[in-house]
């Protein structure tokens, strides 16, 4: 008895054994994931994973300040961008349950004159990008003379009238960051309170977000500053006022805060559960298509994965966060560099939670003339295909209607998005005939084209 009873301590002490190695070359897996991206003497990354509830890895590799040599930390606090609009569209979903305001409700309640040419657009329409109202970004006067200029909300309303609408609302869904302001200044006449203290007193201080802020002058504990890309190098960052952000992107935090959020949003601690639901749920479009979007947060896929997930984008900062429900895994990565793609971070330390093969993304040396019949149009569907080709040495892809963008070959048929996790393989079908398969975010099923 007393050898089966050491035989079996000495089992359970191997087990442990074993399960701290697991633990610890996780630890040293996601830490290198950040040092292998991120150079430490530049603007930097901090990152989160918190599964079931539990933080797994929090982090961060780089400069918080390049004068002044400050390492960034897991506590450092970076302007969100766009993922302030899930805050936004939270906030109208408590007015809601409080009575005060209803999704069905008609804009001109609250913005009585601003322009809808003769369209009916709700509270929905705004939340889910579907109204037709333009986005005040793509103005490039605004971003030239009047974005560093101060302002008031009531006055960017004025000046956002002048862009026209750009289709019925409904119809398609068309990002739209004049459509979040506008759900800022219905915040506020709902409320009876700024945003800034609406968001606040409902949300950070109700959850305990103690490093989370709306955009401003004042002095802020563990700010990191942000940096633009420029031929000379890293320069500080273009200044804009926070007014003109507002609702769709002027709120500030850390990555442990955004993980305090999400879990409290998820929970039931801030709406209902239903409200929450609706928030991660596709819109229905007019022609009854589903779009890929809710009220706040976006919807897409990961490999086989569902998640809801939003990125962001502002002068010195970019942002990614996404949660992964079948997993209960949330992952935020925020940098302080404008031109970094901090969802490469984010979904390689999904990938290794999650345990998804990752290809070798490295470059190599191609021959030109034995690659050139892989260059030409690739048809996607009726209306759109993508073309390869090749100028002065350098590969290139460019889907119908967009930009050009650079590819890097990894192999004699396939080839890689720089600081992404989006490839493409293309090899002979059966029928002989040309296919790309292209791989969106390590996607299981690729979309296919077939060579024209």
């Amino acid at each position: 008895m007393k050898r089966l009873i050491l035989g079996i301590f000495l089992l359970m002490l191997n087990l442990n054994v074993s399960f701290a190695d697991v633990i610890e070359d996780r630890q040293r897996r996601y830490k290198e994931i950040l040092v292998e991206n991120v150079k430490i003497d530049e603007p930097g990354v901090a990152v989160i994973v918190s599964k079931k509830g539990k933080v797994i890895f929090q982090g961060a590799h780089g400069l918080a300040n390049l004068e002044h040599n400050i390492p960034l930390t897991a506590n450092s606090v970076f302007r969100l961008g766009s993922i302030t609009k899930q805050f936004t569209a939270a906030a109208i979903m408590m007015l809601q349950e409080q009575g005060k305001l209803s999704l069905t409700d008609n804009i001109h309640k609250y913005a009585p004159d601003f322009p809808t040419e003769g369209s009916d657009v709700t509270i929905e329409h705004l939340l889910t990008h579907t109204s037709g109202i333009a986005n005040y970004t793509e103005d490039e006067e605004i971003f030239a003379k009047e974005i560093r200029l101060p302002t008031t909300i009531d006055d960017m309303l004025i000046r956002f009238a002048k862009h026209p609408m750009k289709f019925k609302p409904g119809e398609q869904m068309r990002y739209s960051n004049t459509g979040y302001v506008l759900l800022g200044k219905i915040i506020e006449v709902a409320s009876g309170q700024s945003y800034a203290d609406f968001i606040d007193e409902n949300i950070f201080k109700k959850v305990g977000m103690k490093s989370s802020y709306y955009g401003g002058s004042k002095v802020i504990p563990n700010r990191a500053n942000g940096y633009d890309t420029s031929p000379d190098g890293v320069v500080n960052a273009t200044y804009i006022d926070m007014m003109w952000p507002h609702a769709a992107g002027a709120l500030l935090s850390t990555v442990t805060d955004l993980d305090i959020w999400f879990k409290a949003l998820r929970d039931g601690e801030v709406l209902s559960k239903e409200s929450y639901q609706k928030m991660i749920e596709p819109f229905k479009l007019n022609d009854d298509s589903m779009s890929n979007y809710g009220y706040g947060l976006g919807i897409g896929k990961l490999n086989e994965y569902d998640m809801v997930a939003h990125s962001g984008g502002i002068p010195g900062f970019t942002t990614d966060a996404f949660y992964i429900p079948s997993e209960d895994l949330y992952i935020a990565a925020l940098s302080n560099l404008s031109s970094r793609n901090p969802s490469l971070i984010s979904k390689l330390l999904a990938a290794e939670v999650l345990d998804i093969p990752v290809p070798k993304f490295k470059s190599v040396e191609l021959d030109e003339s034995k690659v050139k019949g892989l260059l030409g149009s690739y048809k996607i569907d009726e209306n759109s295909v993508r073309t390869l080709s090749l100028e002065d040495g350098i590969f290139y892809s460019q889907r119908s209607g967009g930009p050009k963008y650079e590819i890097i070959p990894m192999s004699e048929n396939s080839f890689y998005f720089e600081n992404t996790l989006t490839y493409m393989v293309i090899e002979q079908d059966k029928n002989g005939k040309q296919v790309m398969s292209f791989y969106n975010d390590l996607a299981v099923k690729p979309q296919q084209a077939v060579k024209l």
